[in-house]
């Protein structure tokens, strides 16, 4: 069976993945442009320096052309530069090279190579290896009319991208936790607004838990507060048990028809039969009679019980009507040669119920014992200070695998066709679940009879006046 998961997790996990996802890609957006605007302002302030330092590149008397240092500032300089043009590991490196790229003056690091450009007033941006390979460098270059060379000053582009990590790994340190709280705060805020929106969903799923076969006539799902998405499974839903309704309505119909069909031909031929000569055929065939004459009964019963006929339930005195039912069924039985012990009858019992079907559970219960134990057998009804009516015979008893409730139609404790429709037990559950209570079968060992228990409700206590 697939595993079903829940809405909720499954949510936190999508922000979850999206919020990280959000994270990653806006960091990799923010470094690019950061880095971009990192390199445009190195770049201006590029320009700038070499424009400041132009003039300091000169012919000196020996006619030998020359980048005069300035004097380095005051200040000291961020680690792990050791000064602007001096050290070993300044910030910017030169060179002056001629019109044929021939190097007249250079740094000792980072001066960058190659071949001089065009002579413009304005300086050119390019990028470039150093002298001694390493690099690669930004390079500002400038021609200076005075001289007749060109002026190149360069700075290291690892630089820039190594000021940009540094920028970055002092936000993530100040904001790293910032954007976890907030990721959590998402995910929990998600997870709120999936668990109160379907808050009305398990409403209508608690509801769909309380309709049963007995309610199905005037239950359905009410949804007016569920999100709209979930509408139209709701009305799908009260759609199909309305089909469902109207075809057991059909078959319970048909069944109430053809039991009374039924009865007038069988009536008529039980006359036919009570005027032949008593001999062995005729008794069968009279005994085959009345099961079938049962079987309808039966039909019938199941019938309006699934019906949801009209039951009238109220407080009744519990021994009272079991006495009652057994005053007019018993006496039967006890002429047959079945013995009957009764207990607890002289105390009232309040509960809830309806005296037809308790008549009708108690019939079909001492109609099983008839027809499954021995003449001899004992039935002892006990009825408890608790609501509940125990039914007890010392027959053979039921097979172990038989259930002890939610009894099926039309199966038999035997494999005697003759012995009953197995629609008995089923008639007693029903006219008990109609009544609010249970039927159960207790366990009993192998041979030790049978017990079944009825439980009814008890009224609740009376309001104050």
């Amino acid at each position: 069976m697939k595993r079903t998961y829940r809405l909720d997790v499954r949510l936190a996990l999508v922000v979850t993945v999206m919020s990280a996802l959000t994270l990653i890609v806006a960091g990799t957006i923010l470094t690019l442009e950061f880095t971009r605007g990192q390199f445009a302002i190195e770049e201006r302030g590029l320009s700038t320096q070499i424009r400041e330092w132009a003039p300091s590149v000169r012919s000196g008397p020996d006619g030998k052309v020359a980048f005069i240092h300035p004097p380095e500032p005051s200040s000291d300089i961020d680690a792990p530069y050791t000064g602007l043009l001096t050290g070993l590991r300044p910030v910017y490196g030169y060179t002056v090279v001629d019109v044929d790229g021939v190097v007249l003056d250079r740094s000792e690091s980072r001066a960058p190579s190659g071949r001089p450009g065009p002579a413009t007033a304005d300086p050119v941006l390019l990028s470039g290896p150093a002298l001694d390979g390493s690099g690669p460098l930004l390079i500002a270059e400038l021609y200076i009319p005075e001289a007749g060379v060109w002026f190149r000053l360069a700075r290291g582009r690892a630089d820039v991208s190594a000021l940009t990590s540094t920028f970055f790994a002092e936000s993530l340190a100040e904001l790293g936790w910032a954007a976890l709280t907030m990721t959590l705060v998402l995910i929990m805020t998600a997870v709120l607004i999936v668990r109160v929106s379907l808050h009305d969903l398990r409403r209508v799923a608690a509801q769909a838990g309380q309709i049963t076969f007995d309610t199905l006539g005037h239950e359905r799902l009410v949804g007016a507060a569920a999100p709209a998405e979930v509408q139209p499974l709701i009305l799908a839903v009260n759609q199909a048990l309305d089909s469902i309704e109207a075809g057991a309505a059909a078959q319970r119909d048909f069944s109430i028809h053809a039991a009374h069909e039924l009865r007038t031909p069988l009536s008529d031929l039980k006359l036919r039969l009570e005027s032949l000569p008593h001999d062995v055929d005729r008794h069968a065939a009279m005994r085959d009679l009345d099961a079938m004459a049962r079987l309808i009964e039966q039909l019938l019963n199941i019938a309006r019980l699934d019906g949801g006929a009209a039951f009238a339930l109220a407080p009744l005195d519990l021994s009272e009507t079991v006495a009652q039912v057994l005053r007019e069924a018993a006496p039967r039985l006890v002429s047959a040669g079945w013995s009957l012990e009764l207990d607890g009858l002289e105390t009232p019992v309040e509960v809830t119920g309806e005296p037809t079907l308790i008549a009708l559970v108690i019939r079909n219960l001492l109609d099983n014992v008839r027809k499954h134990t021995p003449a001899g057998t004992r039935v002892n009804v006990v009825v408890s200070a608790d609501g509940a009516v125990s039914f007890r015979d010392t027959g053979p008893g039921l097979p172990r695998s038989f259930p002890v409730s939610g009894f099926s139609r039309f199966v038999r404790g035997n494999e005697d066709p003759r012995s009953g429709s197995g629609l008995g037990l089923a008639i007693c559950e029903s006219a008990m679940r109609r009544m609010g209570g249970d039927f159960i079968l207790e366990p009993a060992a192998r041979g030790m009879g049978a017990t079944f228990r009825m439980r009814f409700q008890t009224p609740g206590p009376t309001p104050p006046s």
